[in-house]
């Protein structure tokens, strides 16, 4: 099982969509539901947490004559969808940090594994433990083993988007450094990103794009009015951990 395979499958299994990944000769396999006994995540922060200011939302007022607009930034809007990373959340980062950082901007998570030995949980991924943390639509995983390290505990990838295809985004807000999120068309993506190569649907996947190596995700369809469906992000082996 590929890395790039794992983290197709985790994605694909989260929307409820055909398994895909990079081995043509395998038969994708299917996750089942992660229903794991959920455990409360601590607050406590290691040396090398990262830090967040910034509350849940943010308001900014204009007030132009006698008529003042309030714009209300979307919770998620601080985590932005890199292809190293979620936010300030680099992949390779203390899995402890990195959630008490998420849990700063988006509350208390809504499921966690805790560490388990993948097959328990019917993971076909690398490593000899692995965790999901959910927020709702967003699904981080962490590993002891990928691109970016091997025998520690680390963050090593992250998935959002809806539980169903069409299904609602709880939180709002995600978007990459140029935007563009969940809902999304491709007309836009290609527009914010020019990078981005978009992949009609084949026997085993249904249609996707790419952003770069680390960042991905899959589409309703390859028009210009179709839209975005689901974004994975995973660590590579740029930056990996000796």
């Amino acid at each position: 099982m590929t890395w790039r395979r794992c983290c197709s499958l985790l994605a694909l299994a989260a929307v409820a969509l055909v398994a895909c990944g990079g081995d043509d000769d395998a038969a994708p396999e299917s996750l089942p539901p992660l229903t794991n006994t959920t455990t409360t995540v601590g607050s406590s922060t290691s040396s090398s947490a990262p830090t967040s200011t910034v509350s849940a939302s943010t308001s900014t007022t204009t007030t132009v004559g006698s008529s003042t607009t309030t714009t209300t930034a979307p919770v998620g809007a601080e985590l932005t969808l890199r292809p190293d990373g979620l936010g300030t959340a680099l992949f390779g980062a203390n899995p402890d940090s990195v959630v008490t950082y998420v849990r700063s901007i988006l509350g208390p998570p809504t499921s966690d594994t805790d560490w388990v030995d993948p097959t328990s949980l019917g993971a076909p991924c690398p490593g000899s433990e692995v965790r999901f943390v959910d927020w709702g639509s967003l699904s981080l995983f962490f590993t002891d083993d990928s691109p970016t390290a091997s025998g520690t505990r680390h963050f090593a990838a992250y998935t959002y988007g809806p539980a169903a295809a069409g299904g609602t985004i709880d939180p709002p807000g995600l978007r990459t450094v140029a935007g563009v999120t969940v809902g999304s068309s491709v007309l836009e993506l290609q527009l914010a990103h020019p990078e981005a190569v978009i992949n009609p649907e084949d026997e085993l996947s249904g249609p996707s794009f790419q952003i770069s190596e680390g960042l991905f995700g899959f589409l309703t369809g390859i028009g210009d009015a179709d839209a975005v469906i689901s974004f994975v992000a995973r660590a590579t082996d740029y930056g990996r951990v000796p």
